[in-house]
């Protein structure tokens, strides 16, 4: 079994000592370093004394991305690629080894890594906790392990703030000097529409109805597992438009994560805080909020399942409130 203990000098020393196989000894200077090295290698060694061929987290993430991600024509889910980034985390963590190894203790040690010494954010840290969770559960519905689920005992961090950060046309389009051309109309038509990242990534030539002014969003791409139409305003057509006449079946080829960094560090070098991709969505929900749309018609452009989730995107002010009780 692994052994850690503290040494003289401040560091932390493993110790790996299984009958059969040689003594595996390393020292690093962080604790959660030490326990990462163990949790990877004593399941290793053991599964190659026994001459076993264990079902590995990298093989059920791998197994849960093309089941569950993957649709029928062969078309990527909206979630797919982020997973995959979420779950490279996970790997490098706790290495590939069996879904039983992994105790309670570990998955704390996991948090606190992410949190104080990788600096990750509390959100991006829920949502690696939770894919893990999501993992578990697969692997005891989809594929007969029998193992209970460690992250049950773990407490999350709290997630996401609520975002208040709105951004104005003429705000975008500084942000945009600073990125590709190439970008431009994807960028502008999030803002637009009020569509997620992945919805516009994935959105083909044959989903959008110029006639009827709408993009017809199939239930796979979606968030919330529901198909919509998304209106277009006369500025997302002319947006839009240019686009469809290229010829191309898919509008926009490009990964999510790489839109997100082009977009962040744009933002970040003109000294806009807290301005994600997100923040565009935010800010065209805002926008219609402060016209007096009704939060029904919010949701027929957001897609959102309850009304109340509306009350994290919509941003109204006291003096736009006030200006609609005069008119009253």
């Amino acid at each position: 079994m692994a052994a850690i203990k503290q040494l003289k000098s401040g560091n932390w020393n493993v110790e790996i000592r299984i009958k059969g196989s040689k003594t595996i000894c390393k020292t690093f200077k962080l604790k959660l370093d030490a326990e990462q090295f163990s949790i990877k290698n004593e399941q290793v060694i053991r599964a190659n004394l026994k001459g076993q061929t264990l079902l590995g987290l990298q093989f059920v993430l791998d197994t849960y991305r093309k089941r569950v991600l993957i649709n029928h024509d062969g078309s990527l889910r909206g979630s797919y690629h982020h997973t995959g980034y979420l779950g490279k985390s996970l790997v490098k963590f706790f290495g590939d080894v069996t879904l039983s190894s992994i105790t309670s203790a570990n998955v704390a040690s996991f948090r606190e890594k992410r949190l104080r010494n990788d600096g990750m954010s509390e959100s991006t840290t829920r949502k690696e906790m939770e894919l893990l969770q999501r993992l578990y559960k697969f692997a005891d519905i989809e594929l007969d392990i029998e193992v209970k689920n460690p992250v049950n005992k773990v407490k999350k961090p709290s997630g996401a703030k609520i975002r208040e950060k709105v951004i104005n046309n003429e705000q975008l389009e500084h942000i945009l000097d600073e990125v590709p051309h190439k970008y431009h109309a994807y960028f502008r038509l999030l803002m637009e529409t009020a569509c997620r990242r992945s919805e516009l990534l994935y959105l083909k030539t044959s989903w959008v109805d110029l006639s009827k002014r709408v993009i017809h969003l199939p239930a796979e791409i979606t968030k919330t597992g529901t198909a919509r139409e998304v209106p277009l305003s006369k500025k997302a057509i002319e947006i839009i438009e240019p686009l469809l006449n290229i010829g191309r079946k898919e509008l926009f080829r490009w990964k999510g994560e790489s839109m997100t960094q082009c977009f962040v560090r744009a933002a970040k070098r003109l000294g806009y805080k807290d301005v994600v991709i997100h923040t565009l969505r935010h800010s065209c929900l805002s926008h219609y909020g402060r016209l007096g749309f009704s939060v029904f018609q919010l949701r027929a452009i957001s897609g959102h399942r309850s009304v109340r989730m509306l009350e994290r995107y919509v941003k109204v002010d006291s003096l736009s409130v006030l200006g609609a009780m005069d008119r009253s």
